[in-house]
């Protein structure tokens, strides 16, 4: 049997991880790109160039993030595959600010959905350490969502000022010295 017999999807052994995988990168991917459309939004639209900042920022993550997914995949001699991403329709899903957030949010949820579901696949002896990855890349979306869960709730606390809540996203997402 050749490495590539053994090592593939075609495999019995990895053919259960092929579709769990592809959708945590599809997460990340359509994660990556809503963001960047939602960060457009908050910045033309809304004027809020700190928040833009601080979801472009979140949006940047992601393929690095789906990289490691990747080389995780490639220890055993696994293709990563990469599924079109779908466009946002901003002008259906951003009508405020709450909007933003949901969609945030949403992204982060697929994101975790995609993830659980590989850890299911994968959480046994012989697939241990993508298992355990798994569980890292869970860890690390599970505190940007507290990251923007507290931003909603302090935007859903700020009287409406998107003025005072932009100066404050500027120091909570950390994109200033303290010292301002």
């Amino acid at each position: 049997m050749t490495v590539r017999e053994r090592y593939s999807y075609d495999n019995a052994e990895f053919a259960p991880l092929r579709d769990p995988a592809r959708a945590v990168i599809a997460s990340y991917q359509d994660a990556n790109r809503a963001l960047d459309t939602i960060q457009e939004y908050c910045l033309i639209e809304e004027g809020m160039p700190n928040l833009s900042a601080a979801i472009h920022h979140q949006a940047h993550a992601y393929p690095g993030r789906f990289d490691r997914f990747a080389e995780m995949l490639h220890e055993r001699h696994l293709m990563a595959e990469y599924p079109a991403t779908a466009e946002m329709d901003w002008r259906e899903e951003l009508k405020d600010l709450d909007d933003v957030f949901r969609c945030v949010i949403d992204a982060m949820e697929d994101i975790q959905d995609a993830l659980e579901a590989f850890h299911a696949a994968t959480d046994n002896p012989r697939f241990r350490p993508m298992a355990l990855l798994t569980e890292e890349l869970m860890a690390e979306n599970s505190a940007d969502y507290t990251r923007f869960l507290d931003m909603w709730a302090r935007w859903d606390n700020n009287s409406g000022s998107k003025t005072s809540f932009d100066s404050w996203v500027r120091h909570f997402a950390g994109l200033c010295p303290t010292e301002d």
